[in-house]
């Protein structure tokens, strides 16, 4: 891309020939490469680590992640959280595959038939190994009925909802291409869409769940996240929306009357970041759909570093407390808690403990983690740290916290690239525009700050507005890749709209040099108090209107915020040598908007979107006194 705009800038000065020859021989290549099997360009260096083609037997690459499956190897079965009671014959090594996302984020995928025949419904008894992983327990209480399964990855938890017993067996797995490997290029490995009463769904697990209708005995998520995304400082695109408040209420809503909803997290007894947030999720979800006692509902179970929580819809009977001790007890798994244990670990005793929400939440804001229950407007579960250990050592902050899941690595990319942004800034606009003070002595000191707070506050405004946005339009639509393009695309049109509307407005006006800047900020306004009720109202509709509904959400604003730089640079026209202030204000503009990028996902992670959408509306609605002087000062020069 790069090089194809500088063959055309050099074609629009008349010396198109060998540039475009290259541009064209770039994309020769470019076509090449992505028809050759295998193909000769490739990663080599995958997150830290160098990979070996011999490793990697199919590769797949989508939008927004690459799959790498390994060649058929005998190994151990693979278990998250293996009983320390597991039979000898469950040890012995099975065929099967490793399963990579992005090089990092692993599962496996075991053959159905270990024999390497067609596999069926008979061979599911070849794989009673996953009976003893922790993850798995909730089975053991609900054999029967429906289940539902959140992130297929290489197919453990749909292979043993089956083994199970379950008649109907849901797959929800928000990559397409892991689909795909069951379904067309490994299926007679896999052999899941050979099992009867076995679906498999390429969809975004909340947005599929809230407008599905049937109801399960059994819905199981167990280690969900990729924290690949999170590592690399991608917070907005990391699967958060799937541990808040509201996603939760979505799926103990599809459960039965006596179904469990159990979930998988890595538990650190020193300090039980993750475990002790998802038991805080869990009760907060109770308590806002009227439970009265939220450990009636709730129980932990723990094997070497996994903890899986079941949450049952129902209170649980004592029926069910017998039930769950005596499979315990069998398969060697910790009962953390029960309706009849309380933890043993402070942190989670503490946590169990609380008597309403408001006492949760006081509790949690005098703990060094943020153990507070996240929301759709503060969904960033895997983030507990604290704004104050964002910047210490990693060795450090690992006494608090699982350091290896990118908490450390994610904030500190965070809060160094922003920090390197605004330093750029201020070196790349502010130095050269010193350096130049003498050519600019024209421009009166108080004209010069009055642009510079003008546009300064437009690129920061429109970038907390669009981040905060993002936030939002990821919980609503559900795909994180398609939540950003609706954003982008409908962003740009709006703001293009308002742009091209600047022209009709007089704001030669005082009156309208004043308030024109609160209609963006109203607009933002409405935004905010829309996006909850969008999301709650349009969740369970399809994709095609919920595509409509956040294009309509994010136009909003964007139509109000297009008129923030053309008004500007009019209203800077007519102050006295204004015009030479034209190109530092495009810098100043783009500067703070990229400052603001990280600026605004900090502010999201510690008071939520809504705190981001706020601020940005503060930066409009406080335009009025830049433009007063510069109204003025245009005035004065014109009379």
């Amino acid at each position: 891309g790069a090089a194809a705009a500088a063959g055309f800038a050099r074609s629009a000065r008349g010396r198109a020939g060998p540039h475009l020859a290259l541009c064209a021989g770039l994309v020769a290549l470019a076509m090449g490469n992505a028809a050759a099997d295998p193909s000769p360009l490739r990663p080599r260096w995958v997150k830290g680590e160098r990979e070996s083609r011999d490793d990697i037997a199919f590769e797949a690459w989508n939008t927004y992640s690459r799959v790498t499956a390994s060649p058929v190897r005998l190994a151990p079965p693979a278990l998250w959280g293996p009983s320390r009671l597991l039979p000898a014959r469950w040890q012995a090594p099975i065929p099967q595959r490793a399963i990579q996302i992005d090089g990092a984020a692993g599962t496996a995928m075991a053959r159905l038939d270990p024999s390497g025949g067609p596999p069926g419904p008979d061979d599911l008894p070849a794989h009673g190994y996953l009976e003893w992983d922790v993850t798995s327990f909730a089975h053991r209480l609900r054999p029967g009925g429906a289940a539902a399964v959140i992130g297929v990855g290489g197919g453990r938890d749909v292979l043993e909802a089956a083994r199970s017993g379950h008649g109907a067996v849901v797959g929800i797995e928000l990559n397409d291409l892991i689909v795909d490997l069951h379904e067309t290029v490994l299926r007679d490995e896999s052999g899941l869409s050979t099992l009867p009463g076995v679906e498999l769904v390429a969809d975004e697990a909340r947005s599929f769940l809230a407008r599905d209708e049937r109801r399960y005995s059994v819905l199981t998520m167990s280690l969900i996240d990729t924290w690949a995304a999170t590592g690399a400082g991608a917070f907005t695109l990391s699967e958060n929306g799937l541990y808040t408040i509201q996603a939760w209420q979505i799926f103990l809503r599809r459960l039965t009357s006596d179904g469990i909803f159990t979930v998988s997290r890595w538990y650190k007894p020193s300090s039980p970041g993750e475990t002790g947030r998802m038991l805080a999720l869990a009760m907060e979800t109770l308590w806002t759909l009227g439970a009265r006692e939220p450990r009636r509902h709730l129980v932990l179970l723990q094997s070497f570093n996994v903890a899986t929580l079941l949450v049952f819809r129902e209170p649980m009977t004592e029926a069910d407390i017998d039930r769950v001790q005596d499979e315990a007890v069998r398969l060697g798994f910790s009962m953390v808690l029960t309706p009849r244990k309380l933890p043993v670990n402070p942190v989670l005793r503490q946590i169990v403990e609380q008597p309403d929400r408001a006492a949760l939440h006081a509790w949690s804001h005098r703990q060094p983690l943020d153990y507070t229950a996240p929301t759709d407007g503060r969904p960033f579960f895997f983030n507990m740290l604290r704004p104050g250990a964002w910047l210490r050592d990693a060795g450090d902050v690992d006494e608090l916290d699982h350091a290896f899941l990118g908490n450390v690595r994610a904030t500190q990319t965070l809060a160094l690239a922003t920090g390197a942004a605004l330093l750029l800034t201020l070196l790349a606009v502010f130095g050269p525009l010193l350096a130049r003070r003498r050519a600019l002595r024209a421009v009166a000191p108080g004209d010069l700050i009055a642009a510079t707070a003008y546009f300064a506050a437009i690129g920061l405004g429109f970038m907390l507005v669009e981040m905060a946005l993002l936030s939002r339009l990821s919980v609503l639509i559900g795909h994180p890749t398609l939540a950003l393009a609706v954003l982008l695309g409908g962003m740009i049109l709006a703001t293009g709209a308002g742009s091209l509307a600047s022209e009709r407005v007089p704001v030669t006006r005082r009156a309208v040099a004043l308030a024109y800047p609160l209609l963006p900020a109203a607009l933002i306004a409405a935004a905010a108090a829309l996006a909850p009720w969008a999301a709650s109202t349009f969740g369970a509709a399809g994709t095609g209107v919920r595509v409509v509904v956040g294009a309509t959400l994010v136009a909003l604003p964007g139509l109000g915020m297009g008129l923030g730089f053309p008004l500007g640079l009019r209203l800077l026209a007519r102050v006295p040598g204004g015009g030479l202030l034209g190109p530092w204000m495009w810098g100043i503009n783009g500067g703070f908007g990229v400052v603001a990028s990280g600026l605004g996902l900090g502010l999201s992670m510690v008071f939520g979107s809504r705190t981001t959408l706020l601020v940005g509306l503060a930066c409009y609605a406080a335009l009025p006194l830049a433009t007063a002087r510069l109204h003025a000062r245009g005035a004065a020069r014109e009379a």
